[in-house]
C-alpha cells in the first residue's frame, strides 16, 4: 500500500475529522480535507454572548455508564489522547403540571403505562430492557452498516417487537428511538443504529424517577435491580459531558494533533472515478474552481449534498430523497429574565447547568403528520446566567418570524423569552423504512470502495459522538489497512 498516496476527506464535520486522523493513524501521509463551511466543524456551529461559548448542534459526550463496562468506548479514548477541558451536564424530563406550569416529571408518554403496573412490575420490565441494552453493548452489535440488533431476529419490526415484549419494554426502546429521529412506520427493528450510552442513561433515569414515586418501597426495588444498574444509580459520574470552549475546540484539537489541514471555504461540486488515475474531485475554493487527481475519496456529505455531488447514477440514485427524507431543525439561543422552575443545583455551583428534555418525544417524524409541528423539544443551559440553547423540530415552509413564534408557545419553562440568535440545518437524515425493507444498507455495503469512494458520516453511523467516533475507529482500518486490496 502507497502511504503517501493522496486520499481526499470530503467535509470537516466530526465523521471527517475523525476519519482523517484514523488515516494519519494507519501512516497516510497526503490527506486533503475540504470543506464548504468557513471553518472545520460541520454542522456544529457556535455563536460567543458574554465571553462564554453556546454550542448549536453537536455539543454532548454522552458519558453515564454502566460503571466500567464502558470504559473503551471510542469517544472515551478520544479524550484520553486528546485531553480538552469538559464540565458536567445533567439530564431532567420537565412536564407540565395539572396548573399548567412546569416540573420535573416522568417523561408523560409513560406515564399512561405506569398507571397500569404495579411499582415491582415497573422494575422488572426496566430491568429487561436494561438487559436487553447492555448485552447489545457489550456484544457491539452497533453501530455499524447494519445497524443495532437488539434481538437478532432479521427483518421484525417495531410493533411485532413490542408484541412479543413487555409493554414497557417496548415503550422504552421506542421512546429512544423517536427520540433519535428514528421512527418511522414499520421501521425494521434491527436498522436501529442509535445505540450508545445515552441509551442506559435513559434507563437509569427513568428507574431513579420510579424510586423517586416510591420512596417507602425504595429498599424492595433496588433489591430488584442488577449491580450493574445499581452502579449506574449510584454513580458520581455525570449523564453527559460539554466542552467549555465549545464542541468545534475538541475536533480542532484531533485535527491539530493529527498534523492534519483542513481547507475551508470549499465546495466539492463533483467526484468522478478517472482511470487508472484515480478519482478526480472538482471544488470551488474561494470562488475558484480547482480540479485534483486522488486515489480514495472519503465523503462525509449528508444525502441532499450528496445528490448534488454525483447528480446521476447508481449513488445518486442510492441516496435519492425518496431514499434518505430530509428533515430540519432549528436552534434559537434565548435570554431567559424569569425561569420557572427550581432545577437541582450543582454541588460546586450555585448555577444548574444541565440539558433539560421538555418534550422527549417530539422529533419530527414522518409516521405521525401532527409531530412536524415546528416546536422546541428541548432546552440546554450550557453555562450560568440567562442564557438557554433552545431545540426545535422544523417546517421549511415557514418564515423565521412564524417559525419563532411557534416554539415560543411551547416554551413553558419561561416568562416572555428573548431570541438572541438562531440556526437552521438539516437534521441527520436517516434511509426511509421502505428503503431498509429494500436492503439499503447492503446497497450501501456493495458499493463501499468501488472505483476508490468511500462513504461516512450521520447516516450510517448514527448522530451521537459515540456512534461517529465507533464507527469510524471500526470501517477506516477496515478499508484503508494493510490487508485492503482496493
Amino acid at each position: 500500500m502507497d502511504l503517501a498516496a493522496p486520499i481526499c476527506v470530503v467535509g470537516a464535520g466530526q465523521s471527517g475529522i475523525l476519519a482523517a486522523a484514523r488515516m494519519r493513524e494507519l501512516g497516510f501521509e497526503n490527506i486533503d480535507i475540504l470543506e464548504a463551511g468557513a471553518q472545520l466543524g460541520g454542522y456544529c456551529q457556535t455563536v460567543e454572548v458574554d465571553g462564554d461559548i453556546y454550542d448549536f448542534q453537536a455539543h454532548l459526550v454522552i458519558q453515564q455508564a454502566f460503571g466500567a463496562d464502558m470504559a473503551g468506548t471510542a469517544i472515551d479514548e478520544l479524550l484520553r489522547e486528546h485531553p480538552v477541558p469538559t464540565k458536567t451536564e445533567a439530564l431532567y424530563f420537565v412536564g407540565r403540571s395539572d396548573s399548567g406550569k412546569p416540573q420535573l416529571a416522568i417523561p408523560p408518554h409513560f406515564v399512561p403505562l405506569f398507571q397500569t403496573l404495579t411499582p415491582e412490575q415497573t422494575i422488572a420490565q426496566l430491568v429487561e430492557a436494561w438487559h436487553i441494552i447492555e448485552r447489545a453493548v457489550r456484544n457491539r452489535h452497533a453501530p455499524g452498516m447494519s445497524g443495532l440488533a437488539f434481538d437478532r431476529i432479521p427483518g421484525e419490526t417495531w410493533e411485532t417487537y413490542r408484541a412479543r415484549h413487555a409493554p414497557l419494554v417496548g415503550e422504552v426502546l421506542q421512546g429512544l428511538v423517536i427520540y433519535a429521529n428514528m421512527r418511522r412506520p414499520r421501521q425494521p427493528a434491527e436498522t436501529i443504529i442509535n445505540i450508545n450510552a445515552h441509551i442506559s442513561g435513559h434507563v437509569s433515569q427513568l428507574a431513579k424517577l420510579v424510586l423517586s414515586l416510591y420512596p417507602a418501597q425504595k429498599e424492595a426495588l433496588l433489591a430488584q435491580m442488577p449491580p450493574s444498574l445499581v452502579a449506574q444509580l449510584s454513580s458520581h459520574r455525570p449523564v453527559s459531558l460539554s466542552f467549555q470552549a465549545g464542541f468545534i475546540s475538541f475536533l480542532r484539537r484531533i485535527a491539530d494533533d493529527h498534523r492534519l489541514t483542513v481547507t475551508v471555504n470549499s465546495q466539492v461540486t463533483g467526484i468522478e472515478p478517472v482511470r487508472p488515475e484515480g478519482v478526480r474531485v472538482t471544488s470551488i475554493v474561494d470562488g475558484e474552481q480547482r480540479s485534483a487527481i486522488y486515489s480514495r475519496v472519503v465523503v462525509t456529505a449528508r444525502p441532499a449534498q450528496i445528490r448534488n455531488i454525483f447528480p446521476e447514477g447508481a449513488i445518486h440514485e442510492l441516496f435519492a430523497e425518496r431514499n434518505c427524507p430530509r428533515a430540519w431543525t432549528r436552534s434559537y439561543l434565548i435570554r431567559a429574565g424569569e425561569e420557572l422552575i427550581d432545577f437541582p443545583r450543582r454541588s460546586d455551583s450555585v448555577d444548574p447547568l444541565g440539558f433539560w428534555v421538555i418534550d422527549p418525544y417530539g422529533s419530527y417524524t414522518d409516521s405521525d403528520p401532527e409531530q412536524a409541528m415546528h416546536r422546541i423539544t428541548a432546552a440546554n443551559k450550557q453555562h450560568p446566567g440567562p442564557y438557554w440553547i433552545c431545540f426545535s423540530n422544523s417546517d421549511t415552509s415557514i418564515s423565521d418570524a412564524q417559525a419563532w413564534s411557534l416554539a415560543k408557545d411551547s416554551l413553558f419553562l419561561f416568562h416572555d423569552p428573548e431570541l438572541v440568535a438562531e440556526t437552521i440545518a438539516e437534521w441527520p437524515a436517516y434511509p426511509s423504512a421502505a428503503a431498509v425493507r429494500d436492503g439499503w444498507f447492503d446497497r450501501v455495503t456493495d458499493i463501499q470502495g468501488r472505483h476508490g469512494i468511500y462513504f461516512v458520516g450521520e447516516i450510517l453511523s448514527g448522530p451521537t459522538a459515540e456512534c461517529i467516533s465507533s464507527f469510524v475507529r471500526d470501517v477506516i482500518p477496515l478499508w484503508f489497512g494493510p490487508t485492503d486490496t482496493a
